[in-house]
């Protein structure tokens, strides 16, 4: 088998075994329903991960490792604090709309409280890089007389939140067009609001 043929079947894996988290949650999967929904054995399934943990820390690397790693190449090429919140929100709804991103965040919620170090590693290779890197961004703009900020720590997490609850209903609660939200409106607006409530008096 060719070392691309390889990565098809392991990328299979992944994406099945995403399919059943969400639909089962990370507890009652078994690794017997991801090698039938991937339409492979149980061995191969185990020649390509260990266990269920093994695939859930591979989809950690596949999904969430390079959207931190573009977003903090976004933010170091950026001018200003105004134009890193516009281009920070025009890429939020593409990811919420066209990534798996939101039904990985479903599963962590779900399963939480059963698998604690998982959640954990989450949070240590996305969330909190995620919000240092907004933090980061904030103490440059106020150093740099831009905004006016006291606790750029906290202010990251008002930052952040509509991506979460957005990514949330997404995936909870979107059941239709009707209950559908236009992403691309709302973190215009929420980019506005910081801008406006975070601008140093007299900075252009």
């Amino acid at each position: 088998m060719t070392d691309e043929a390889k990565d098809q079947r392991r990328q299979a894996l992944l994406s099945a075994a995403l399919n059943e988290f969400f639909e089962k949650g990370f507890a009652a999967t078994r690794m017997d329903d991801v090698a039938k929904r991937a339409k492979l054995s149980k061995g191969t399934v185990y020649l390509y991960f260990e266990s269920k943990e093994a695939m859930f820390i591979a989809l950690l690397e596949s999904l969430a490792e390079p959207k931190i790693e573009m977003f903090e190449s976004v933010m170091e090429q950026v001018e200003s604090f105004e134009v890193a919140i516009r281009t920070l929100f025009e890429i939020v709804p593409v990811i919420i709309r066209t990534t798996e991103m939101p039904r990985f965040l479903k599963v962590l919620i779900g399963d939480s409280q059963m698998f604690p170090d998982i959640v954990a590693l989450y949070r240590d290779a996305f969330i909190e890089r995620a919000l240092k890197l907004i933090a980061g961004l904030l103490t440059r703009a106020h150093n740099a007389g831009e905004i006016c900020v006291e606790a750029p720590e906290l202010t990251a997490r008002i930052v952040v939140a509509p991506v979460v609850l957005s990514g949330i209903w997404h995936v909870v609660f979107r059941q239709d067009e009707a209950s559908d939200v236009d992403l691309e409106a709302l973190f215009r607006i929420h980019g506005d609001m910081l801008i406006r409530s975070l601008k140093a008096e007299g900075a252009k």
